[in-house]
């Protein structure tokens, strides 16, 4: 199971890194259309914008499972023991909540906007900004998942020396 979710964050890493080498292209090209003359990229803002967006969720997700996202560890800090153990879970089911309600929101909100199109870019339905939503939602449950896991077995292999 370990190798899966280790497999899944690589490619999560991969795609964040590809989004962002497109949202840098993008940038460089639209700069670039404003000086050169005769040169149009109506279409680059949107791009950069998707990928900014898809980018930015990738690596939300992959910080989560590196336990490197924004946390207050004044209160990690001070316990050890049951009371750090049960303070992780609740931590984990918070985070196991908010991405199912990603996936759910996120897969209503991709329907409700399935049919329209971008404005620049009419063959391109906006739909596909918002299924990044479920697509990260179901990796944080599952990143949040694996935590839980591992700070259960490592309250069990350190007895009453738990700490964060």
């Amino acid at each position: 199971m370990k190798k899966l979710i280790n497999g899944l964050a690589k490619v999560q890493l991969v795609l964040a890194a590809i989004f962002f080498i497109v949202f840098i292209v993008c940038v460089v090209l639209q700069v670039a259309s404003r000086y050169i003359p005769g040169i149009t990229v109506f279409w680059a803002s949107t791009i950069a914008t998707y990928s900014f967006i898809w980018m930015v969720f990738f690596g939300a997700a992959i910080t989560l499972r590196e336990k490197e996202h924004f946390k207050l560890t004044i209160l990690l800090d001070k316990l050890k023991g049951m009371p750090l153990l049960v303070l992780q879970i609740v931590i984990q089911l918070i985070l196991i909540w908010f991405g199912y309600v990603m996936v759910t929101d996120g897969y209503e909100i991709s329907q409700q906007f399935w049919g329209w199109t971008v404005n620049s870019m009419p063959q391109l339905k906006q739909g596909y900004m918002w299924l990044i939503l479920p697509i990260t939602g179901v990796t944080f449950m599952i990143y949040a998942l694996e935590s839980l896991i591992d700070e259960i077995v490592k309250y069990r292999k350190d007895k009453g020396g738990y700490q964060a």
